[in-house]
């Protein structure tokens, strides 16, 4: 009984209906007329040896006084995750106005300014990505391949979204740039599936995805001037330590889960 109030609440309700008055009931319990106005008001519990003869004068069972404050704390708990979701529809659907304001705003000025659409295409493609990473989670139903899917949706849009940069530029960079994004993506695929489809603990499953983010980081420069053949003159210090830190987290992650087991 952790709330007070609602038990006192609840305690008023029952003498009501036995349409006895407060100095009524304190008479067949033995107790002075303040102790239930007390009860009543939520600043005090009865005594434990009052609780038989208070449920028969109420004429409720045990159970139901015992279980009485937990029922309104569970409507209270209900009421806020009702609340929350609320908050949360609302959240998202700020968002996805925001969305479409951008995309009409952009469209507009694409074609009244170059009196074609071109450069609208790839601003729809990233809101489209960005729909599919913030917003497409609420509309999907939850379940473990939730995650594959959405990764399926933003890595077929990202190679669509290169294509559209490719062909609005005119550049002759597309192979390359498939080939980027397929190397990033090998790696992303295979924490993927490994969290999708294993049974290991959760902090084995981010230690090793931690580990393959932390290989990317530091190669994907270097890869990316071997495929463009460019100078690599680019400081590979930052995603070094970066990879450091993750790898930092993921030794910690096993440590942890090894600790636990101990336990």
């Amino acid at each position: 009984m952790q709330d007070k109030k609602s038990f006192g609440k609840y305690i008023s309700e029952k003498r009501k209906e036995k349409n006895i008055t407060q100095e009524e009931l304190a008479n067949k319990l033995y107790v002075i007329p303040s102790t239930i106005s007390k009860w009543e008001r939520g600043i005090s519990y009865p005594d434990i040896t009052v609780i038989t003869n208070l449920c028969k004068e109420l004429n409720i069972s045990e159970h139901e006084f015992f279980t009485a404050c937990d029922d309104e704390v569970l409507n209270k708990e209900k009421k806020e995750i009702k609340k929350y979701r609320t908050i949360k529809k609302w959240f998202f659907n700020t968002i996805n106005i925001g969305y479409l304001i951008g995309l009409i705003t952009c469209l507009i000025c694409n074609v009244v300014i170059d009196h074609k659409i071109s450069w609208f295409l790839i601003v729809l493609l990233s809101i489209l990505i960005s729909f599919a990473i913030t917003s497409l989670p609420l509309y999907l139903k939850n379940n473990k391949y939730k995650f594959c899917k959405i990764s399926a949706i933003v890595t077929i849009l990202i190679y669509i979204l290169l294509f559209i940069i490719n062909y609005i530029n005119k550049g002759n960079w597309l192979i390359d740039s498939y080939l980027i994004a397929s190397f990033v993506f090998i790696f992303l695929w295979i924490s993927i599936l490994i969290c999708t489809f294993t049974k290991i603990a959760l902090y084995y499953k981010i230690s090793i995805s931690l580990f393959l983010l932390s290989i990317v980081t530091v190669i994907t420069n270097p890869f990316c001037a071997k495929v463009l053949d460019i100078s690599n003159n680019t400081n590979n210090i930052p995603n070094v330590m970066c990879a450091l830190v993750m790898i930092l987290i993921a030794i910690y992650m096993l440590l942890k889960q090894k600790l636990s087991k101990r336990d």
